[in-house]
């Protein structure tokens, strides 16, 4: 492989996920930069997720020459380098890795998929000879046994005793110090029992991060196997034995082959040519891109209780989780799985709050969010509207937000929400340095109140369907008529937060704080509007020009003498610019529903559409031309090249789908 191919492949970040909350991650030229990366990451039912296995040393022998195909980064250097043998990878619908000899050779082809079963804590790993040589294998899986977000200090495995187990093709490898193991499983060959400690592995994503960035991993065993021309042979990796690993296989296999793959894959053009690859342009169609784009979205869902929020470091987020069903009405089922997302959030609901976080590994609930419950109420409205038990939480929420003082905010006389003054940080801008908000929203932020809005107005029309008159809960009770009047005056009040062409990003003690911030378009893509359209096309024209970006849209003018245009940096200079400048994709979903609202009647359905797809132009791109695996959290606010923070970010995904349907709704040409 070229030094070219070399840069682009160690851009490209893949992932797989099981539908448990594990996980496969890693980046093109399969050399791990993240201590995230790995082919296989477990999860548990309560989140906790356990890094099994970082990646597999790959030795080929033809006749009496020898390569490796895998490449390891060390503290000192890159080793084997066996990324310069990579012909091609595709990131989609699963990894697919195509390997020649230097120089390449059709006698020499090897074609290396990574597969993740779902419902299973398992990862397939599968190896192909397409080239016209018998090839041998010597195959030392490196594992890691740890939790995913802590890794083994250097020196720390020398002492570490690890319990085997060996079946016939099979093994069980334990930690004995903290239980952690992997079960194996291959398809054919040796097993040699050997103990080898890779040391000084090195992660430069996390050493830039500010983290621990070096750890040491092992190899209990290595594999010797067979592979003449035209055989393939596979590896499974689990958390749990496999009963029956040929089947999982077969499944595994099948499901991927009902899935897009680009135009140039081994499997699909039967080629012994080494030069045959393309690098640029499409490689998927626009409908294969629909369904890929569909799969990355499921990506997130974890059975049919939540979704992920991102990988690979976040878990279920009830905020993410809310603001990802904009797009749920787009997935065959979506709307059943948030019904049965939004009963499954019913018990952790206490009076007006809604957990925001869940604690990975089952660590307790974080009830720190004021529009989490709104989004709720909304999307009760949305998708259980007909479900008591969502519709009682969801009048408990409302009437808590009008009468219970307790909270950290509060309705004001003019019916408008505001948050308490002091250490909160209760909207997405949530990020903290020292216990500090550095977006400080206190006061009546615009999203929220927007969001009270639309929550009042969902229950509203709830009991209109239900023939209610009034509702009562926790000793609360408002008549439908009060809740009407108390919607008006909303609506009136938000009136206050016009700020010549733009909305004020918040009021604080009556005076408008008038950042351009996203804020104001979410508040204006809900579906119940406050303002005049007039309103909402000048306030998106400024968007337009000050926030929208190729990824998203910014989250603070670079007009403003806050701004921050590159997020970079430790955890601590991350979180000071987190907000205040860096692009974030999700709320492109609600920029695109107010253009929509602002241009209904005065642009014609086809110019909407070109409009909406300027907006995903590059996002839809990457996707086709096999550059992005999935959506990514953020990107720098200015010269926004390159995917930030999470690398597959739900609400992102799912904002991505919804924009989509919207133009497909609006019958759009591609």
């Amino acid at each position: 492989m070229g030094g070219n191919l070399n840069r682009i492949l160690s851009n490209r970040e893949w992932i797989l996920t099981n539908g448990l909350g594990g996980y496969a991650l890693g980046f093109g030229d399969l050399i791990n930069k993240r201590k995230y990366n790995g082919l296989l990451i477990s999860s548990d039912a309560k989140f906790r997720r356990n890094h099994l296995v970082s990646s597999i040393e790959e030795k080929v022998t033809s006749g009496e020459a020898s390569f490796f195909l895998d490449a390891t980064h060390y503290s000192n250097c890159v080793y084997p380098n066996g990324n310069n043998h990579i012909l091609k990878s595709w990131l989609r619908p699963h990894l697919s890795v195509f390997y020649s000899a230097l120089p390449p050779d059709p006698k020499v082809l090897i074609l290396k998929d990574v597969m993740m079963p779902i419902g299973v804590n398992a990862v397939i790993v599968r190896y192909s000879n397409m080239g016209s040589s018998d090839l041998f294998l010597t195959l030392r899986p490196k594992l890691s046994l740890r939790d995913h977000h802590f890794i083994n200090s250097p020196g720390s495995l020398s002492n570490t005793g690890f319990i085997k187990n060996y079946s016939e093709n099979r093994v069980e490898i334990r930690r004995e110090d903290n239980g952690i193991g992997v079960n194996v499983f291959w398809s054919d060959g040796e097993v040699v029992d050997e103990h080898i400690i890779y040391g000084s592995v090195y992660y430069p994503t996390e050493a830039a991060r500010g983290y621990d960035s070096v750890e040491d991993l092992v190899s209990p065993f290595r594999l010797e196997i067979s592979l003449k021309c035209g055989e393939e042979r596979y590896i499974i990796f689990s958390a749990d034995e496999v009963v029956d690993p040929k089947k999982l296989y077969k499944d595994a296999v099948q499901r991927y082959e009902k899935m897009p793959i680009s135009e140039d894959h081994p499997r699909k053009v039967k080629s012994s040519s080494v030069s045959r690859f393309k690098h640029e342009g499409l490689e998927f169609s626009h409908a294969d891109y629909l369904k890929l784009l569909d799969a990355i979205c499921r990506d997130f869902i974890v059975g049919e209780r939540d979704v992920i929020a991102g990988y690979p470091w976040f878990g279920p987020w009830g905020r993410d989780t809310l603001i990802s069903m904009e797009g749920f009405g787009r997935l065959k089922g979506g709307n059943e799985l948030a019904r049965k997302i939004l009963l499954s959030y019913c018990d952790g609901i206490r009076g007006a709050m809604i957990p925001n976080t869940f604690g990975e590994g089952g660590e307790g609930l974080n009830y720190d969010t004021v529009d989490a419950p709104l989004w709720f109420v909304l999307r009760a409205y949305q998708f259980a509207s007909k479900e008591e038990v969502v519709f009682q939480k969801a009048v408990q929420i409302v009437l808590n937000f009008i009468y219970d003082t307790s909270l950290p905010f509060f309705m004001d006389t003019d019916g408008l929400v505001e948050i308490r003054q002091g250490p909160y940080a209760m909207t997405w801008m949530d990020a903290k340095v020292y216990g500090n908000p550095v977006t400080p929203r206190n006061g009546k932020p615009v999203e929220i109140n927007a969001l009270w809005y639309n929550a009042l107005c969902s229950l509203i029309e709830m009991m209109k369907s239900r023939s209610m008159k009034s509702v009562s809960c926790d000793g609360y009770s408002a008549d439908e008529e009060v809740l009407v009047l108390l919607k008006d005056k909303i609506a009136a009040s938000m009136q206050g937060f016009v700020c010549g062409d733009y909305l004020a990003d918040r009021l604080e003690c009556g005076a408008q704080i008038s950042e351009i911030r996203p804020n104001a378009m979410i508040a204006l893509g809900l579906p119940f509007d406050f303002v005049s359209k007039d309103v909402i096309k000048s306030a998106w024209k400024v968007a337009g020009r000050e926030l929208l970006t190729a990824y998203g849209l910014r989250s603070l003018s670079p007009e403003h003498p806050s701004f921050k245009g590159k997020y970079i940096g430790n955890q601590k200079q991350r979180d000071l610019v987190y907000h205040q400048g860096t692009v974030w994709t999700f709320p492109l979903v609600y920029f695109a529903k107010a253009a929509v609202k602002a241009n209904d009647g005065d642009m014609s359905g086809e110019d909407l559409c070109r409009e909406l797809s300027s907006y995903v132009w590059h996002l839809r791109r990457g996707i086709m031309k096999g550059e992005f695996s999935s959506v990514a959290e953020v990107w720098d606010g200015l010269d926004p090249y390159f995917p930030k923070g999470c690398p597959a970010q739900a609400w992102s995904a799912f904002a991505l789908l919804e924009i989509e349907g919207i133009m497909q709704d609006l019958e759009c040409s591609k």
